[in-house]
């Protein structure tokens, strides 16, 4: 229920029974919905919480005179309660902060919050500067938060990975100005959350979880359990995987097939992302974990027919592994620096690339033989034959060295793909696409042996 409409700001409500109120603070692009849908809305109604939550028509972060109005109907509303807790993301994290006084909150949860939006203090992103543009020169001094502007326990959500120059800077200066700056702040970790630390903490469940134990006001059981629901949740294991897996390969390829990974919810969001997988794969075989990137790409494959876990799909792969086909071992799989699997196309005629796991598509991995490209069908066996139109598969013959086929580089455990006169190197670039090149070859023609 919308309670009061201002120029720019509107202030809903939600009665319920609970001890506590909360104060919530609509963060930035939201303003489609400002009518509609305040921040926690989903929460507040199936917990039945009471819940004051404030949005925006423009993106402002609250720097309006409709606070002045918003402010004392608050007040009139929470004085009633045993706690009031205020909750915001980012521009709304901003205000939680800078508002919490003048709203007497006992508990600030602030996610992925701002300091100031003041450049000379911390840098300034382009949603920020929206706002510093409709600002006078003494406004935007005034927006750095004071430490008699706060009040209560302030708990600071912030993604904490500091192992790549660079990663979420403009986050971290933030956060370390309110950490020295504001009294009672507590830094709550919440690693590879990226700036929208709610993604990582989102779910009716897992979130009122973690309002009760911000309503305790102990800074350990806030911590852990801020903890337990980032380690399990299934937006914040993905972000991890995309950030580790070129730096830590085997790390990832463990993750990907452990029995842990297995029973998180919404795990698919991870299993369906065979581009990743196969990036993790040319990793592996990169730095010489042979049978592990083997192993995972296998796993991958099994999935795509069996649509099941690639915890599930390991364990029967390694069971094959105690029988292995030995002429299977010999025929390579090749994969592309842009996670992506090499494949002949059999309607267009030409290589290119994939990361479909599927067995009824007309494209056939290509695999390494000796020192041969072929196709395996049926348990045949065919050679690629290449001219400039088109390349055709013609059954494979191991005496037969013809003149038209492709030929091969082999580099430890890359290799290059040349046309016969080696004029040409086979190339990918970053998006999957292809072709046949007249210049020198790159690290990225290289194309890992799995």
């Amino acid at each position: 229920m919308i309670i009061f409409e201002g120029e720019e700001l509107l202030l809903h409500f939600h009665e319920a029974e609970s001890d506590y109120i909360i104060i919530s603070f609509a963060s930035a692009d939201q303003t489609e919905q400002a009518y509609n849908r305040y921040f926690l809305q989903p929460i507040v109604e199936k917990y039945h919480l009471s819940c004051l939550g404030i949005t925006t028509k423009i993106d402002n972060f609250y720097q309006h005179s409709d606070m002045h109005h918003i402010i004392p109907l608050c007040n009139e509303i929470t004085q009633y309660y045993k706690k009031i807790i205020i909750i915001g993301l980012s521009m709304g994290a901003y205000a939680a902060l800078k508002f919490s006084a003048a709203l007497h909150a006992n508990i600030v949860f602030a996610m992925g919050a701002r300091y100031t939006l003041d450049a000379e203090i911390a840098p300034v992103c382009p949603i920020m500067q929206r706002t510093v543009d409709r600002l006078e020169p003494y406004s935007i001094q005034e927006t750095t938060i004071q430490p008699d502007e706060v009040t209560g326990k302030l708990y600071i959500a912030h993604d904490t990975y500091h192992g790549i120059p660079g990663y979420n800077d403009i986050d971290h200066q933030h956060a370390n100005k309110i950490i020295e700056n504001l009294p009672n702040s507590v830094l709550v970790p919440v690693p590879f959350a990226h700036h929208l630390v709610v993604n990582s903490l989102k779910g009716s469940e897992e979130f009122k979880s973690i309002l009760d134990m911000l309503v305790t006001e102990e800074d350990h059981h806030v911590i852990r359990r801020v903890a337990e629901v980032r380690r399990h949740h299934i937006y914040n294991i993905y972000s991890k995987i995309l950030i580790l897996k070129d730096r830590y390969p085997l790390l990832i390829y463990k993750l990907l097939i452990s029995k842990a990974l297995a029973q998180v919810k919404n795990n698919h969001i991870v299993y369906d992302d065979y581009v990743r997988h196969l990036s993790v794969t040319y990793q592996l075989a990169m730095r010489g974990y042979i049978k592990e990137s083997r192993s995972l790409l296998q796993s991958c494959f099994l999935r795509g027919f069996l649509y099941c876990s690639l915890y599930e799909a390991n364990q029967i792969n390694e069971q094959f592994e105690l029988h292995p086909n030995p002429l299977l071992n010999q025929l390579h799989y090749l994969v592309a620096h842009s996670g992506r699997l090499l494949a002949f196309d059999q309607i267009q005629k030409k290589i290119t690339t994939t990361h479909i796991f599927m067995h009824d598509t007309h494209l056939v991995p290509l695999r390494l033989y000796k020192n041969q490209l072929v196709c395996v069908w049926k348990e045949m066996m065919f050679a690629l034959r290449y001219n400039e139109q088109a390349i055709s598969l013609v059954p494979f013959d191991a005496d037969n060295q013809a003149n038209d086929m492709l030929a091969i580089e082999k580099q430890d455990q890359t290799v290059i793909i040349y046309t016969p006169e080696r004029k040409s190197c086979f190339h990918v670039d970053l998006e999957g696409n292809s072709e046949f090149c007249h210049v020198e070859p790159r690290e990225w023609e290289k194309f890992a042996v799995i």
